[in-house]
């Protein structure tokens, strides 16, 4: 049970990071090339960051952990409504959720409910402030990732490594996958370590569909 609840708070740190790439933006790195314009990949980006409103989705989190001899699978929903309300829920193989709503950080684990105020916490307050950078469409003028962007005929792949030593100690670099059809992601493979990772991969996305305020409560 210990590990278990070891993997959920890592869980936490790692969602809100690519949450924050979701909104705002299969294959190998090797069919990549680099793109010449990184800002005009950026000026795309932020276009369509503009126009989104909401988005359901529902994911599939593949976990591999070198102490552990079997790739973890969950599955679950994601929902967000601009500007900051975020909720991300474990339906399989155990129910979890993680809220961002009206300045508070709320995390639901089954029927346990712990709720914290964004603004009395520095760290939950940068995750907020984050937040709102990427749904403005800025995120990649934030100075806290080095950034490098690849692509091939029908996506780009944004690479992205923190400059923040407390995020790196959680997680060494990032790797976003972009359908070039309409800018949202299609996959994020999170590295902690040479051989830990969390790949995220979205499908059934609904965007600017109506998204009632009850999703974003512990009670939904």
């Amino acid at each position: 049970m210990g590990k278990v609840n070891s993997m959920k708070n890592t869980q936490v740190i790692l969602i809100i990071i690519g949450c924050l790439i979701l909104v705002s933006f299969e294959g190998t790195s090797q069919d990549f090339t680099p793109v010449k314009d990184l800002a005009l990949l950026e000026e795309k980006i932020n276009a369509s960051a503009a126009n989104i409103e909401s988005i359901k989705s529902d994911f599939i989190q593949k976990k591999q952990l070198e102490y552990l001899n079997e790739t973890i699978v969950s599955k679950g929903q994601f929902w967000f409504k601009k500007e900051n309300q975020l909720r991300w829920a474990y339906q399989e193989p155990y129910e979890y959720a993680i809220i961002l709503s009206n300045g508070k950080f709320i995390i639901k684990d089954e029927s346990n409910v712990s709720e914290h105020d964004i603004e009395s916490n520095q760290a939950f307050r940068e995750i907020n402030n984050l937040i709102i950078s990427m749904v403005r469409g800025n995120l990649m003028e934030q100075d806290k990732f080095n950034i490098e962007a690849f692509e091939n005929d029908g996506q780009y792949l944004v690479k992205l490594v923190p400059k923040d030593s407390n995020i790196r100690n959680v997680i060494s670099n990032m790797e976003a996958y972009f359908d070039k059809k309409d800018l949202t992601v299609t996959r994020i493979l999170m590295h902690e370590s040479e051989s830990d990772y969390t790949e995220l991969s979205f499908i059934n996305k609904r965007l600017n569909e109506p998204v009632p305020d009850t999703v974003f409560s512990a009670d939904f």
